[in-house]
């Protein structure tokens, strides 16, 4: 029998997965400002997909006590398109050693979303305060 070739596996997905149906990264954002009200400077661009359902989002790695803030996310600039975080105190970002998890509002958990970018509206803000947002869903992409 002829050797067919090299065997080879492709994915659409920034990390390896055995299906696309798995709960995985959709964006980022590091150093998120939450300097002063309104939109933050820093976007959440979608990773390689196109239709998608938030499930978790995680807030870590402040770079001061941002306890006092309180942000929301939201698929259009200016707390426009779909909620998917409801802008809530960040009470348990003391230091970087602490974990929000966000919760996303229950009616976005059953929504299939197509927008490519989150923007990260700052309802408190925290003078030098930065953190790190981590959005993660299922990807609903077709090969």
């Amino acid at each position: 029998m002829a050797n067919p070739g090299p065997a080879s596996v492709q994915t659409i997905h920034p990390s390896n997965l055995a299906t696309n149906q798995a709960i995985r990264l959709l964006a980022s954002g590091k150093a998120v400002s939450l300097n002063a009200t309104g939109d933050a400077v820093i976007t959440l661009p979608i990773n390689n997909t196109s239709s998608y359902c938030v499930q978790y989002v995680a807030i870590t790695n402040a770079n001061v006590d941002v306890s006092s803030g309180a942000l929301a996310i939201w698929t259009g600039a200016g707390g426009t398109g779909t909620e998917i975080v409801t802008n809530a105190t960040l009470t348990s970002n003391t230091s970087s050693a602490y974990v929000t998890n966000a919760t996303v509002v229950a009616g976005t958990k059953t929504t299939n979303l197509s927008a490519q970018t989150l923007y990260v509206k700052v309802g408190t803000a925290v003078s030098g305060g930065t953190v790190d947002i981590f959005v993660y869903g299922y990807d609903f992409s077709e090969y």
